[in-house]
């Protein structure tokens, strides 16, 4: 199948990532261009005035000022821009965590007198700290040192869901566990933030606390979908942003 020039796909995203790199096997089998681009590079506006989409996964701040480009000359985006760059906040991701139902652990900025997650304000800076220095402070919630993974992507038509248990990073290397089962009562939860902040795919962390709570405590637009078996819904997702849709 020949490449329609019109589709010419960019995905913000490490080379390597697994599942990343078997989307863009299926997007080339269809006959679409696909090139990976660094994330952690500057990203200059030649870089993405001959795309069609750029599949804004996992963004810094230095890419910024290309996705605006991006937005204004008509180069479609997979997550919603404002949406990707006000998430960068952890402050704010907890808050929108807050506004479509999901419990979230209280945020205090001097540190807690017991065990307790210390965090940046951005996502980009460190990853959460077990009892260390940050920018802000949240209790640790008592619990196993397992999080739990759930992941949606909206696939044009619908939003698909994907949960799975992994070691904590607070206490070492992450490993997968297992996968998790579905819990109608985050899952919904988690449609409706796709649906409200107008994304694509996210991931969401969440821990279970000894009365079989729920805690959201981070939300993430770089997920790497690993064990979660949407590879196909990711495809489809990145299908149907393409310009006719976007």
């Amino acid at each position: 199948m020949g490449v329609d020039a019109e589709n010419r796909i960019g995905l913000l995203c490490d080379d390597d990532q697994p599942v990343f790199t078997t989307v863009a096997e299926r997007l080339r089998d269809a006959g679409h261009a696909v090139q990976f681009l660094d994330p952690r590079a500057a990203l200059s506006t030649s870089d993405i005035d001959d795309l069609s989409l750029l599949v804004n996964k996992q963004v810094f701040p230095h890419v910024f000022p290309a996705l605006r480009h991006a937005r204004r000359t008509g180069t479609c985006l997979w997550n919603d821009l404002p949406a990707t760059i006000a998430f960068g906040s952890r402050l704010i991701g907890l808050a929108a965590l807050e506004a479509v139902g999901f419990r979230t652990p209280p945020v205090r900025f001097d540190e807690p007198d017991g065990e307790y997650v210390a965090k940046d304000y951005f996502i980009w800076n460190s990853d959460p700290e077990l009892n260390g220095d940050g920018d802000f402070y949240q209790e640790l919630i008592p619990t196993e040192p397992v999080d739990y993974k759930y992941y949606a992507v909206h696939d044009g038509s619908r939003v698909q869901t994907a949960g799975r248990r992994v070691t904590s990073k607070l206490y070492g290397p992450k490993r997968f566990l297992s996968r998790a089962q579905d819990r109608p009562g985050l899952t919904s939860r988690l449609r409706h933030l796709v649906e409200r902040a107008d994304l694509r795919g996210v991931g969401v962390d969440f821990v279970k606390d000894d009365q079989d709570r729920f805690w959201a405590v981070d939300i993430n637009l770089a997920a790497g979908y690993r064990n979660t078996g949407l590879e196909s819904a990711l495809y489809e997702s990145i299908v149907a942003s393409l310009p006719a849709r976007c």
